[in-house]
């Protein structure tokens, strides 16, 4: 190989090394984007989804939310099941796989049954040989209705029903329908409500609330589900509705994520759902709700590992994750350095003159920023500026302006810098969110 072809060789490699950090240095200050499987469009669920991921988006965060329509909780698991999707919004009696784990639980929602007055059906034992209504997304409460026709050994003939106030009073009419099951997020009570007079008017008869009057038994065989009292007049309307209090069920809806992400991403991800609930709820109202998932051992749907440092208050600082890389990061960068500058002397590229722009003599000027910044636009600034420090580092190298002992503590430094200014955004979040 002729002396050109290695110099050219060893420059090229050199480039290389150079580019590759570079390219690490961005990636690591890139937000992550996940792809949240919620739907459908147009429902509660939804709609909150989209707001926390416009919130994420505003508050320029370390995580993002790509947002994919699904057709109901159903269909958002099973994409989460096959990879599509890295978190889901999805029931906790559906079944879940090994590769789901809980983040939070967003609402629980009561089972409201309600059938005509005449002739009176007090609880579900007694719709057994009879039609039973049931609203909701593709196959979502199969394992509901599955659960109480077991305990109540009830045969029911399950007819699906939209969600329509005239498609409901026909059903009724023509003898389709002996009792219609629905759930429904109680921060929609007032909607259902006007929903239950217009099907009343429909159908001209009065319609009555049908008990699980077994509530407590059901949850012990099936904990998915929880006990609930729908309250008097939960649903509005005069005479209320209920006229009093009736005994059900409740479904837990859950915010799930793949196990495989790391728990730093998702410790990130549930500390921002928490810290910008009022926020999300200006515009989805469901988002008051929400509340910690479950961390017992024995949890229906086990807790992210991420998530639970959260509650728990044990995330793991930069400092605390990264300590060995603080330990032998310098003696790495150092024998990096020393293998760099001996490819540009055997170039011929080292020259004894330092620049005068050194990024290293601009440290503590640079940690004095970072630390007085109040705004992301602040520290977007500064980021600006170390990435032009880094271009005229790496010039710097290339023609041998910078001595053998400084080229280690600069890309320390600029390491350094860049975890500073992540910490100062997460502490900017957390005042702004006050």
């Amino acid at each position: 190989m002729s002396n050109f072809s290695r110099r050219l060789f060893a420059l090229a490699g050199l480039l290389l090394a150079l580019g590759a950090g570079m390219a690490a240095w961005r990636a690591l200050t890139q937000p992550k984007i996940l792809t949240i499987a919620v739907g459908p469009p147009g429902y509660d669920d939804f709609d909150f989804v989209e707001a926390w991921s416009r919130a994420l988006a505003d508050r320029d965060a370390g995580v993002r939310l790509k947002v994919l329509e699904t057709a109901g909780p159903v269909e958002s698991l099973a994409k989460l099941k096959s990879g599509e999707a890295r978190l889901a919004v999805t029931r906790a009696d559906l079944p879940v796989s090994e590769r789901v784990r809980a983040v939070a639980l967003l609402h629980s929602d009561p089972v409201v049954i309600v059938a005509p007055a005449k002739p009176a059906i007090d609880n579900f034992g007694q719709l057994k040989g009879k039609s039973l209504g049931v609203i909701g997304s593709p196959g979502a409460n199969e394992a509901l209705i599955a659960t109480l026709t077991r305990h109540y050994r009830a045969d029911v003939r399950v007819v699906d029903l939209p969600s329509a106030a005239s498609a409901i009073a026909a059903a009724f009419r023509a003898g389709k329908a002996n009792a219609l099951l629905f759930v429904a997020p109680t921060t929609r009570s007032a909607k259902v409500g006007e929903s239950w007079a217009a099907v009343r008017r429909a159908v001209g008869k009065k319609l009555e609330f049908v008990a699980i009057d077994d509530n407590d038994a059901i949850v012990e065989a099936a904990p998915a589900y929880e006990t609930e009292e729908i309250a008097a007049g939960l649903f509005g309307g005069r005479p209320p509705l209920p006229e009093e209090e009736v005994s059900t069920l409740r479904v837990p809806i859950m915010l799930v994520a793949d196990r495989r992400i790391s728990n730093r991403t998702i410790g990130a991800l549930t500390r921002n759902l928490f810290e910008n609930r009022q926020r999300i709820a200006e515009d989805s109202a469901i988002a008051n709700l929400i509340k910690s998932a479950s961390t017992d051992k024995d949890a229906t749907i086990p807790i992210h590992p991420g998530a639970q440092a959260y509650y728990d208050g044990e995330e793991t600082t930069l400092l605390e994750q990264y300590g060995d890389w603080l330990y032998y990061g310098p003696l790495l960068l150092g024998a990096l350095g020393s293998g760099i500058l001996a490819v540009l002397r055997y170039l011929g590229f080292m020259r004894a003159k330092e620049t005068s722009e050194s990024l290293l003599a601009k440290v503590p000027e640079v940690i004095g920023l970072i630390k007085a910044a109040t705004t992301n636009e602040d520290l977007d600034r500064i980021h600006a500026g170390i990435d032009a420090a880094v271009e005229r580092f790496s010039q710097d190298v290339v023609q041998g302006n910078l001595e053998e002992q400084k080229t280690a503590p600069i890309a320390l430094a600029v390491d350094y810098l860049g975890r500073m200014i992540a910490e100062r955004r997460r502490q900017i979040l957390g005042e702004t969110t006050k």
